[in-house]
């Protein structure tokens, strides 16, 4: 059994897909980074494990290994026996020279220098090769607005532990975009550079518009007799209150633009899409006497 479970550590069943390895280890590598926990020694030590279950699990050939010979699968990997004094313990197939390995399999772990050492002696302090720098990875996270949000563009003050990031969005940002906080993700080894953190914009649904693209859709309810005889009718939109004038005979479920009266086009001042209005005819739900005289008089018509 292996002495360290990287399953347990990301929170993950066995069977558990790549995107699934991808998501436990964004949500714990937020969670335990150390800007958000400075000076907190257990989340370093969670951070560093995390950081070293993704690195195995994430890599299809070390996860096989993983899982057929737990902790002995680096030994494995290196052409070694698996269970360190049994001579007749299966090897990988892939056939490597000796003492050949690939040093970007040992990406943020800490053992890496132990087992260069292991290998070379003191070869790496004689030569005075200094490690490699590695720079760090960058982390995702979603930041949702409301439509007005977006129409209205704004500022928001994000919060990372102790730590706050000023997001400053431009009018008719849109769904999916992403902006990028620079070194605000996993910091770096040997001197690399510290990642980003990569914020995904997600617009929250709307009541009454939906959004494709820079245009809005919208339905609305007009008088039956506004839609026989033609008229006008007051829509509420994100520009402020208009007026829409209907033709004679406007149909049920008709579909009116009106240009204009969409969302900001992004980074493009003064440029617009436009809103669909979809009619939706109101039949009145009780009649004076009066008007029910003229309906039935319009019957015998």
């Amino acid at each position: 059994m292996a002495s360290k479970d990287f399953y347990k550590t990301l929170g993950i069943a066995k069977n558990a897909s790549s995107e699934d390895i991808k998501k436990a280890y964004r949500k714990l590598a937020l969670q335990y980074h150390p800007d958000k926990n400075k000076g907190d020694k257990i989340a370093e030590e969670k951070f560093k494990a995390v950081n070293e279950a993704n690195s195995v699990l994430i890599d299809p050939e070390k996860r096989k290994l993983y899982d057929q010979y737990g902790e002995n699968w680096e030994q494995v990997q290196q052409g070694g026996p698996a269970g360190g004094g049994a001579s007749g313990r299966p090897r990988t197939t892939r056939q490597q020279p000796p003492f050949s390995f690939d040093a970007s399999d040992f990406e943020n772990d800490e053992r890496f220098e132990d087992l260069f050492s292991q290998f070379f002696g003191g070869q790496q302090a004689g030569r005075g090769r200094a490690p490699r720098a590695r720079n760090g990875a960058d982390l995702e996270a979603e930041v949702q607005i409301s439509l007005e949000d977006a129409f209205n563009g704004m500022t928001r003050m994000l919060s990372l532990g102790t730590e706050q990031y000023r997001l400053t969005l431009k009018k008719g940002v849109r769904e999916g975009q992403q902006f990028r906080l620079r070194g605000k993700g996993q910091p770096g080894q040997n001197g690399g550079k510290t990642g980003d953190l990569l914020l995904n914009i997600r617009i929250a649904p709307h009541p009454r518009y939906t959004r494709t693209g820079n245009d809005l859709r919208c339905k609305q309810s007009v008088d039956l007799v506004a839609a026989v005889l033609g008229g006008k009718a007051r829509v509420p939109t994100l520009h402020g209150e208009k007026v829409m004038t209907l033709q004679p005979s406007t149909q049920n479920g008709a579909v009116l633009r009106m240009r204009g009266l969409g969302m900001p086009v992004y980074d493009t001042s003064g440029s617009f899409g436009d809103l669909y209005v979809e009619i939706m005819v109101e039949i009145p739900r009780e009649l004076s006497a009066k008007e029910r005289e003229l309906y039935e008089a319009l019957r015998e018509l």
